[in-house]
């Protein structure tokens, strides 16, 4: 334990230099295309080799079966591509650099090594969040990072939850689908009854597990929802709407699913809705369809 800690300060200490000479560098180059270009690569390579570790966690959570985070991959480029788009805005602004910027990426350090010391890797994670905004105060500024707010907001939907935090979520969740597929699939005339997480039907039963409960697709659709919101014509309150609405409408997209579950293992065997089948996998893309139109149809309402 000892040396771990002796060992993120003393990282600490190399980062600290290194930004100090970024900044010179940055300030030499700053009217430069080159200078900007260089500050960046050495922001990228000095972010991989104090996150190393996390990253690689990272790359675990996303590749990993039944992931939530499967979209992790993606946060980064559709940030790159909307930071790209202001590019002509950006240039009207003069480069200048801010001490809130510092004090985020001291802050955005700290979380690093306390989430080290702990083995908290989602801490860790989360610290690059806090730095990138740092980052971005002080080698650019206020008014340059306020162009770019979206995109490094954005950046939230690639760092992952605790599974501790996951499952408390997924739980009443779970409960939830289970409920209201049994609902639907009684109206629908056919014997059903759950206990828990387990709907008993003729044919057997079947059980509700943390993929069905909704969470995946939650996350994914807030991300998706707050670019609907971020590039719809719509005034900001409209815009705070649409990005809540997308609560529901991935919770209702997703309460279908279990239902047709049901009515499949019913009517065609246990078998014919097990995992990864092609009802089960249809379903889950039938949930994303059910939910995208929903969300596009919001946003037309809303304009």
């Amino acid at each position: 334990m000892y040396n771990m800690e002796l060992t993120s300060f003393m990282e600490l200490i190399e980062v600290m230099k290194l930004i100090e000479l970024m900044e010179l560098k940055t300030t030499r180059f700053k009217r430069s295309p080159f200078g900007h270009i260089l500050g960046l690569t050495i922001v990228c390579l000095l972010i991989i080799f104090l996150y190393k570790i996390t990253l690689l966690w990272m790359y675990d959570r996303y590749t990993a079966a039944d992931s939530y985070y499967s979209h992790g991959f993606l946060v980064p480029l559709i940030s790159l591509y909307f930071i790209y788009q202001k590019r002509q805005q950006l240039q009207l602004y003069t480069q200048q650099f801010s001490m809130l910027g510092l004090l985020l990426i001291l802050f955005a350090l700290l979380l690093h090594i306390l989430g080290t010391v702990l083995y908290i890797f989602s801490i860790s994670g989360f610290s690059i969040f806090f730095l990138t905004i740092g980052l971005s105060l002080f080698l650019f500024g206020n008014q340059r990072t306020k162009v770019i707010w979206f995109p490094l907001l954005f950046l939230i939907f690639m760092f992952p939850l605790p599974m501790t935090v996951i499952s408390f979520i997924a739980f009443p969740l779970k409960m939830m689908a289970a409920k209201a597929g049994v609902w639907v699939t009684s109206l629908l005339g056919v014997p059903v009854y759950h206990e828990g997480f387990n709907i008993y039907i003729p044919a057997g039963h079947l059980l509700v597990d943390n993929p069905c409960s909704g969470l995946r697709s939650l996350i994914s659709f807030m991300a998706l929802g707050s670019i609907f919101a971020y590039v719809a014509p719509i005034p900001t309150g409209r815009k705070w709407l649409l990005f809540l609405l997308t609560i529901p409408i991935a919770l209702f997209s997703n309460f279908t699913r279990v239902p047709l579950l049901v009515q499949a293992s019913h009517y065609l065997g246990l078998e014919a809705a097990a995992p990864d089948t092609i009802i089960h996998t249809g379903t889950g893309i039938l949930v994303f369809v059910i939910g995208f139109v929903l969300l596009l149809t919001s946003a037309k309402v809303l304009e």
